[in-house]
């Protein structure tokens, strides 16, 4: 018997961990900074985004998950222990065992869930689960907006799913490999269009999370930096949410047409309820300034957002 239940959440941004035990929950950046000399790891989190910013620390970063998936996996390694030793002293614990519950996009092919297994299996998991992370995500946005179906949509880093849950199941869903990175994206070029600015994805990641708007009448200006692409000189500009409205409007207008196929997709009472019950949104990008309201305004369907958006897939897996 284990004597611990785990549950983790995977994200190319964040690696999110709980124990159902006591409900403690922690989560760290989901990067690792290696040597360049030995090719070692040698920090993780917040220490390798640490070392990475010191100049001669002699290391670069890598992000070992991607998509939901393991594409480095010493490096997921290293994550996944650094969590371990937080939820369950796990350097104290060699002869304990454990459980994970891990969530992965509803897209997730079984190679990807085999090489996740084989790393937990590899740490001294006793055994390990899977969960398509919009039934992670209906378990807490059911229990928060008091209702028992709706279309949940988890807008990530990398990936968004978006699905319409009913009976604890998916009755039609996607993942969409298109979400808040490629929203970042398209604020960088639309930037580079207008002011033959380059800007760093830090750059272009600052302006999304305090510029960007989908309320047209947003008066927000954000001054930032970015190298002129025909002179090479550093300038800066300042930049109005009227200015990117556009970008994002075409950008969640994607969003938009997705819901409506999968409201489409679905008949009778699941139907009714659907357009009673309406969509739900978790996941960093649903906290895009006005992102609620606007999808209302499309999809002629009641809109909401979770109250702590980020961290709905791992509390929907600790109530499960």
């Amino acid at each position: 018997m284990a004597n611990y239940e785990l549950v983790f959440d995977l994200g190319s941004a964040y690696v999110s961990a709980g124990s159902k035990k006591d409900g403690f929950t922690d989560k760290i950046p989901a990067v690792v900074a290696v040597a360049t000399d030995t090719k070692q790891i040698v920090g993780v989190g917040v220490e390798a985004i640490r070392l990475g910013n010191t100049v001669g620390s002699g290391v670069k970063l890598a992000h070992p998950i991607l998509e939901g998936a393991i594409i480095d996996t010493e490096g997921a390694k290293a994550l996944i222990t650094a969590l371990l030793n937080r939820l369950i002293n796990y350097k104290l614990s060699a002869f304990s065992r454990y459980n994970v519950q891990c969530a992965v996009p509803c897209g997730m092919i079984s190679s990807d869930k085999n090489t996740i297994e084989t790393v937990f299996l590899g740490l001294g998991a006793k055994q390990v689960s899977f969960v398509e992370a919009p039934i992670a995500d209906s378990a807490a946005l059911f229990n928060e907006f008091r209702t028992r179906q709706g279309i949940v949509v988890d807008i990530g880093y990398d990936c968004t799913d978006l699905a319409i849950v009913a009976s604890n199941a998916i009755a039609a869903g996607c993942t969409l490999y298109y979400s808040g990175k490629s929203l970042t994206e398209a604020i960088s070029d639309k930037i580079k269009s207008k002011y033959m600015l380059q800007l760093s994805y830090e750059a272009a990641e600052y302006l999304k999370l305090n510029c960007a708007s989908l309320y047209p009448n947003d008066s927000t200006v954000v001054s930032v930096s970015g190298t002129n692409t025909q002179t090479g000189v550093v300038e800066q500009v300042n930049v109005s949410s009227k200015e990117l409205y556009d970008a994002v409007v075409e950008f969640i207008r994607k969003y938009a047409r997705i819901i409506q196929s999968l409201v489409d997709s679905v008949r009778g009472d699941l139907a009714t309820l659907i357009h009673s019950d309406g969509v739900m949104l978790c996941g960093g990008g649903a906290k895009l300034a006005g992102l609620d309201m606007f999808l209302q305004s499309e999809l002629g369907l009641p809109v909401y957002v979770a109250s702590f958006p980020e961290d709905v897939t791992i509390k929907g897996l600790l109530a499960m």
